[in-house]
């Protein structure tokens, strides 16, 4: 039976989520998306999503997405190597804004069937980032705050200071594009797993200097934390507010019954983000691979 691509339907949620589990476990030995994390893909603007169905079964999924500054960004998953050549090649040929500048993919973990599909296509590696975690044991250090400093949790109405204060922390990250704000309430305060509790805000008068906006794993597993964006604005970094944010996060975490806390980061972050978070008592659980096609 030949393999055939199709455009995927909301009734594939279930289907999409059982591929990506086995997908998930297989890979990189860890927990796949949850069924609701998947239903949010089909309501994010713009995105072109693909799956790969065999005798009825699905094999493959495939989506790609416009970022800023004419990047799309490109999600191939398949066990099967013909399966993500084929689901490579059509992300490549699909419809694009006239100003696409490079296709990105993201390889979790290396996985090799995924970079050589990407390397036989002609894409090349550009970047390493981590996922780093920490298991919460009881020795978990309790966070040092500044004197006069100190976490509170996010509010409604405050969105717009959050987004620029996020904005503005992360303006000195690798290849750094404004991000719409519409395209950032999509991935945060309208997201499905926007928990207002897990986000925590720490103010200098009438400025938030630093902030942590956590999330419990796209997987759903409520023992997996989620550190989604820790930040600090440039003119309170240095005073020790990350860590102290970080610390807390595990602490709050591990209140809520989580074990373990993740994140991901920059393998080249110029902030010294790799260096504090294994400061705090994180390791590197795997390295993840960004591959580019220029158009």
């Amino acid at each position: 039976m030949s393999v055939e691509l199709r455009a995927p339907t909301v009734d594939d949620a279930p289907a999409i989520r059982d591929l990506l589990r086995d997908w998930s476990v297989e890979s990189i030995g860890e927990q796949g998306v949850s069924e609701d994390e998947i239903h949010s893909w089909f309501a994010l603007p713009d995105i072109w999503m693909r799956v790969a169905e065999e005798d009825g079964r699905l094999v493959g999924y495939a989506d790609t997405a416009p970022a800023e500054g004419g990047y799309i960004n490109v999600d191939v998953r398949s066990l099967d190597p013909g399966v993500t050549e084929m689901l490579v090649a059509a992300a490549t040929e699909a419809p694009r804004a006239p100003d696409a500048v490079a296709l990105r993919g993201f390889v979790q973990g290396g996985i090799e069937v995924t970079t050589e599909a990407y390397r036989a296509a002609g894409w090349q590696l550009i970047r390493h980032g981590y996922q780093m975690r920490i298991q919460l044991t009881d020795d978990i250090p309790e966070p040092t705050w500044p004197e006069g400093f100190s976490p509170r949790n996010f509010q409604p109405g405050e969105e717009q200071r959050v987004y620029e204060a996020n904005q503005e922390a992360f303006a000195d990250a690798w290849d750094f594009r404004r991000q719409e704000k519409d395209r950032w309430r999509a991935f945060t305060v309208n997201h499905h797993g926007f928990d207002p509790s897990l986000w925590w805000l720490v103010d200098d008068g009438d400025e938030i200097a630093a902030f942590t906006l956590n999330y419990w794993h796209f997987s759903g597993d409520k023992t997996f934390g989620w550190v989604g964006s820790l930040g600090t604005r440039p003119p309170w970094r240095r005073r020790g507010l990350a860590t102290a944010l970080l610390l807390h996060s595990f602490h709050d975490f591990r209140g809520r019954g989580a074990t373990k806390v993740g994140l991901g980061v920059d393998a080249e972050n110029t902030t010294g983000a790799v260096k504090l978070y294994e400061s705090a008592g994180m390791t590197v659980e795997r390295r993840n691979d960004t591959h580019e096609l220029k158009l």
